[in-house]
């Protein structure tokens, strides 16, 4: 079994690097905030737990052991490592810099992503961007990401969101599946039709068209967490689809699909951005986030306007 470590003790070879590099231990205590008690008591403990003296006191001075010396060496570089760790951390609080890890949905050009991160990377050429694309839910608490995008309400209470856009939803169909199937008149007409779902932005058997229609839906021959993956199974035939609008825009404008019951399908879908507790602290987190959404409001608004705000105080 491995020892544990004595964070005490740590402490305390702190105290006696301050003593020593001070001259004293008046000078210690007011360097490390500390009484002048307290230090003595923590070089005590410390030649205590090393069972050697380290430090010759006499009423006006302190000299090192032959011990001293010694320890003295690698308790002073314990004390660079702890201020060159600060001032890592201090640096990544304050300014913009290091690797930032993001996940956004497959489909993000289409919502002006792969032309604002070039921007955010100019603005900030000391940040290093490694983007991954899923569908997926992602684990933001383990450190994989450092922000996310996602279509959909936030998919866990712990995390910070700010809500970026709001796109209108549509139900489409192929022409030809509507040749086949007829075309529906009415929400209830959807049970009879075979529909493609879409997991990532409705729950499986249930479509919400507006905020007082939610419509049970049958499974068709393909359920999947990708809306790619759900047009282009509308694109061929396969059955009825509910997606965002962007999605399928130029598929409409040119025919190849057609919308369903548009005086009823009022519903709309968010896009968030999402990230962990406590990384808005980071600069890196906080310039991208903002960067983001002021780039979003002044772009394309999704078709209702750009929606933001804190989904929860940051």
């Amino acid at each position: 079994m491995e020892d544990k470590p004595d964070l005490g003790n740590v402490m305390a070879m702190i105290s006696f690097a301050a003593v020593v590099s001070t001259g004293g231990f008046s000078s210690a205590a007011k360097l490390l905030g500390y009484s002048k008690a307290a230090v003595s008591r923590q070089i005590a403990k410390l030649e205590q737990n090393t069972g050697v003296r380290l430090l010759d006191r006499t009423t006006r001075s302190v000299a090192l052991t032959p011990a001293g010396r010694e320890m003295y060496g690698r308790c002073a570089r314990i004390v660079d490592e702890v201020n060159e760790a600060n001032q890592i951390i201090t640096g990544m609080v304050t300014q913009p810099r290091g690797d930032l890890k993001v996940n956004a949905p497959v489909v993000a050009s289409l919502f002006d992503l792969t032309s604002i991160i070039p921007r955010f990377l100019h603005t900030y050429p000391e940040v290093r961007l490694l983007l991954n694309l899923s569908d997926s839910k992602v684990d933001m608490l383990k450190g994989r990401f450092d922000v996310a995008f996602w279509m959909g309400d936030p998919f866990d209470s712990s995390l910070e969101s700010v809500r970026l856009r709001v796109y209108p939803m549509v139900l489409v169909a192929a022409p030809d599946y509507l040749e086949r199937a007829g075309r529906p008149t009415s929400p209830n007409d959807l049970k009879d039709h075979t529909c493609i779902v879409e997991t990532h932005l409705s729950p499986v058997g249930e479509w919400r068209l507006s905020d007082d229609i939610s419509v049970a839906v049958n499974r068709g021959p393909l359920t999947s967490n990708s809306v790619r993956m759900a047009r282009e199974a509308t694109l061929q035939g396969l059955g009825v689809s509910f997606l965002p609008r962007f999605l399928v825009e130029d598929d409409i404008g040119a025919g190849r699909l057609e919308t369903l019951l548009t005086d009823i399908v009022t519903d709309s879908i968010p896009l968030h951005i999402i990230f962990p507790r406590g990384n808005f602290a980071l600069s890196k987190v906080r310039a991208f986030v903002d960067f983001v959404r002021s780039e979003m409001v002044e772009g394309n608004d999704g078709g209702q306007g750009a929606t933001l705000g804190l989904a929860s105080a940051i």
